[in-house]
């Protein structure tokens, strides 16, 4: 498999683009999170309408934002007439109970038509209870510790496992989820520890470091990045202390071999 980087930053995309992660494989390619920035990506690349799944983590606007132009490409037509003829709704799958609900209010909030996203997507809800089978991939989840429900995907095709932690906290369930992982990508949003940071549910490039330490990954990305590219290069220096293995800091383009 192959992991690569559409967009890594937080709240908002200053330079670049948030959440968004495709995820190759022999038998197509899963979209993770659509955060603002992420259309644009997928689009360039000549993927749009041609993912075998987008995969939401949870339903923050850095994740998933980019739905609604998304959604407008689908219904307006114009990504069939871009295309040159149909195209199947690619399935979309939100946290279950958690993500209609917010797509709901994202309807209601900005006048939409009520069948606005399930009309452009084939919607699907999961939880940490499902284990998916996307295009050769098997999908499993554990909950993280962030203030709504957010899923970390464990996505394994035989031959190589990739653990994207989403949003959260450490935990000791995101360490078992991550277990020998041959790549883990784990956001560092904060450089030093902050009273705050486990009520909103993040964490430091030290603790991203432990985390895959205590796993046994072979690989860790660093991802869910500031614009404060100083404060990035420590946490990546504080990442590598805490971790043996090789270390990376997510960036616009980067393709990760598992």
């Amino acid at each position: 498999m192959r992991f690569e980087v559409l967009g890594h930053t937080v709240g908002a995309p200053l330079g670049g683009a948030c959440a968004g992660y495709l995820v190759h494989g022999d038998g197509g390619t899963i979209l993770l999170d659509c955060g603002p920035g992420t259309l644009e990506r997928v689009w360039r690349r000549g993927l749009a309408g041609r993912l075998s799944a987008i995969v939401l983590s949870h339903a923050h606007a850095d994740h998933v934002l980019d739905l609604v132009p998304w959604s407008t490409s689908v219904t307006s037509g114009e990504l069939e007439h871009r295309a040159g003829g149909p195209l199947p709704p690619t399935p979309l799958y939100v946290p279950r109970d958690h993500g209609p609900q917010v797509l709901d209010a994202l309807v209601v909030a900005l006048g939409l038509r009520e069948d606005r996203f399930s009309g452009a997507f084939d919607l699907r809800e999961y939880d940490d209870r499902d284990r998916l089978s996307i295009a050769g991939m098997e999908l499993t989840f554990a909950r993280t510790a962030h203030p709504v429900p957010c899923f970390a995907p464990r996505i394994d095709d035989g031959r190589a496992t990739i653990v994207y932690g989403a949003d959260g906290a450490r935990s000791p369930a995101l360490v078992a989820h991550a277990r020998d992982a041959d790549l883990l990508v784990v956001e560092a949003t904060y450089l030093d520890p902050d009273p705050g940071q486990h009520r909103y549910g993040h964490m430091t490039g030290e603790e991203a470091g432990q985390v895959a330490s205590q796993a046994g990954a072979k690989r860790l990305l660093l991802t869910h990045l500031l614009p404060r590219p100083d404060e990035n290069l420590e946490n990546l220096r504080r990442a590598r202390a805490a971790f043996s293995g090789t270390v990376d800091l997510a960036r616009e383009g980067l393709v990760v071999v598992a």
